[in-house]
């Protein structure tokens, strides 16, 4: 048999055995982090999965806590394929949910990460070289191959030559992952990412950890999550230190905790009717009820503190943010309940307030809810008027008009945003 094809095969086999092991051993940077925690895992379709998160470089198993007492469940473990990533919203640590030995653990990979000792930090070096190099690397192995199949022995075969530079180019690849140099600017600094969320685009803000070839990964992220009240003439509702309850024909919604609360809507059997009320620390707004109802549906965002980590695919780091210091508080609140960017419009909603404030030209609500509309639909103008008029009539507003002041920031924001961005595209070359 022909030495040049032993050889060749020989090879092949090895380069082959090398990329599997090097796979069976390096899993994602940012899911790394989350190994062994208790996460919450948020997918496009808007399911959610709880449990003890255990990474291996096939995917995630998710424990869920131990069964107790006579619970009847059969499944105890949910698994994500990493074919599947591509389901993935973002998962969630939070870090009021955390045990004390979770605690030192987070805290010493985070130091691990910001201030890292000499070997961690020539590794990283390599990696990001081996991440710029990868294209040039593999250049080179290609090139080597050449040179000995020139030889007069020709120990490989023409026909491996490519095979065993594609293996080469998997080993790099799988060492190094993705350097990106702009990112890499932005780890232990406060940014802003933008995340699609299901039709709309929204502002997170946190401390960028780290990032992989797939995933973003932030800390200390100030996120807004829906709950749901039900409120009775006998029962009130509680999540927190928030709470709803029933005087008569009015609704009492107070907020005891140390974070603003934003009312989204009120449900009752005659319908649903937007609100979009912010509710201050240690502050309580009163809503009508219109007509009789039996039992109130409250939608609600309130606030958590967590890390999370998102796919590359659907969000990326737009902004560098300021410190939260005293002064910025404020705006902290306005990103956290931003509005966003829709993706898709609403017409008929729209006409449907118009023809509203046509009927009621005064009616403060409409025209902020549909100031709102405008304004996520980047409508600036428009969004002005009807925000200004809102405000104007902000004493016919359950929040005395809190929240369309934090919306008129927005506004300002953006057309702020859009004159630097106009600015720098007219900045002569």
């Amino acid at each position: 048999m022909d030495l040049s094809l032993l050889v060749t095969i020989a090879l092949i086999f090895l380069a082959t055995s090398l990329v599997g092991f090097v796979r069976s051993r390096i899993a994602d940077r940012c899911l790394r982090s989350f190994h062994g925690f208790q996460v919450t895992l948020l997918r496009t379709d808007g399911r959610q999965v709880w449990g003890r998160m255990d990474l291996s470089p096939g995917g995630i198993e998710f424990a869920f806590p131990e069964r107790e007492g006579d619970d009847p469940r059969l499944k105890t473990t949910y698994l994500l394929y990493r074919g599947e990533y591509g389901l993935i919203q973002s998962i969630h640590r939070y870090a009021d949910r955390l045990t004390d030995a979770e605690r030192r653990r987070r805290d010493a990979d985070i130091a691990k990460s910001f201030q890292p000792g000499p070997l961690r930090r020539a590794g990283r070096r390599l990696r990001n070289f081996l991440g710029s190099a990868t294209d040039s690397l593999r250049e080179v192995l290609a090139l080597v191959l050449g040179r000995v199949q020139k030889t007069q022995e020709r120990f490989v075969a023409a026909e491996g030559a490519d095979a065993l530079t594609k293996l080469g180019g998997n080993v790099l690849r799988e060492v190094s992952t993705t350097h990106d140099p702009l990112l890499e600017r932005q780890v232990g600094r406060q940014v802003v990412l933008e995340v699609v969320e299901g039709e709309e685009i929204h502002e997170h803000v946190g401390i960028f950890k780290e990032y992989s070839a797939d995933f973003l990964h932030l800390l200390d992220v100030q996120y807004p999550q829906e709950r749901v009240l039900e409120v009775t003439a006998e029962r009130a509702g509680e999540y927190g230190r928030v709470s709803a309850s029933r005087e008569g024909d009015t609704l009492h919604v107070s907020n005891r905790g140390p974070r603003p609360v934003l009312v989204l809507a009120m449900e009752t059997a005659a319908g649903e009717r937007s609100i979009d009320a912010l509710v201050d620390p240690e502050a309580m707004i009163r809503l009508p009820l219109e007509g009789a109802a039996d039992k109130v549906r409250l939608r609600i965002q309130t606030v958590s503190e967590l890390d999370m980590i998102v796919p590359r695919s659907r969000a990326a780091v737009r902004n560098r943010a300021e410190d939260r210091t005293a002064a910025a508080a404020e705006s902290v609140w306005d990103v956290v309940f931003d509005l966003g960017l829709a993706l898709r419009g609403d017409a008929a909603r729209e006409e449907r307030l118009r023809r509203r404030l046509e009927e009621v030209p005064d009616d403060a609500a409409a025209a902020a809810e549909l100031g709102a509309l405008a304004l996520k639909q980047q409508d600036f103008a428009a969004a002005g008027r009807w925000l200004r008029a809102a405000y104007n009539g902000r004493e016919r507003l359950p929040d005395g008009g809190r929240r369309v002041r934090m919306q008129l920031r927005e506004l300002a924001r953006r057309l702020a945003q859009r004159g630097h961005e106009v600015a720098a595209d007219a900045t002569p070359a």
